[in-house]
């Protein structure tokens, strides 16, 4: 007789163990499914911020080139490379030349385009434009050459817009592809 009553207390005792044991698998299994969705929306977070900083460190660039040619009377130029996917910052030092011929001694500072921060096309003041060529936004101790913008998409196609305004030396990143002063035509103008 008593091990009737001790055998329902053994296997109580198993079942409440099993019952547990499920327990704590149902809750690591929603945790792990909260911790799988936290990950991809930070993983967006984190790409669309990435976009961001690089666009902010382009700026950062510019914002560096024309400092530092007002500071120092050095010449400096900024070059969008459509062709390499890269664009660079260097000091002019031994003249005007082409991107592939530049001195490795001239180059200050680089960086890389990809398929998540994606150079649309670049326009300058003058109503020229370019996508394919490099992009030449050459600075000196007055100002810049020609102002313009860079437009850059992130990887949703998102465009955004670096202002290059030669006349009060503002570089500014701006959300969409925004609409730049150019000078007037004179049928624009009336006379």
């Amino acid at each position: 007789m008593t091990a009737g009553p001790y055998n329902r207390l053994l296997n109580y005792g198993r079942a409440r163990k099993a019952a547990v044991l499920a327990e704590v698998i149902m809750v690591l299994f929603i945790i792990s499914l909260f911790m799988t969705i936290a990950m991809m929306n930070f993983s967006n977070v984190l790409s669309r911020s990435s976009f961001k900083s690089r666009a902010y460190d382009l700026v950062k660039l510019f914002e560096m080139a024309t400092t530092s040619a007002s500071q120092t009377g050095r010449r400096y130029e900024i070059v969008i490379d459509f062709v390499q996917g890269s664009y660079l910052l260097r000091e002019i030092t031994t003249g005007l030349m082409a991107v592939e011929d530049i001195p490795e001694e001239e180059i200050i500072q680089t960086g890389e385009f990809d398929e998540r921060f994606v150079p649309v096309y670049v326009m300058f003041d003058d109503g020229e434009w370019t996508n394919e060529s490099p992009a030449l936004f050459r600075v000196g101790q007055h100002g810049w050459q020609y102002g313009g913008k860079v437009v850059l998409a992130d990887e949703d196609g998102s465009e955004y817009s670096i202002v290059i305004n030669r006349l009060n030396r503002m570089i500014e990143l701006v959300t969409g592809d925004v609409e730049i002063l150019t000078p007037r035509t004179a049928d624009e103008m009336g006379f």
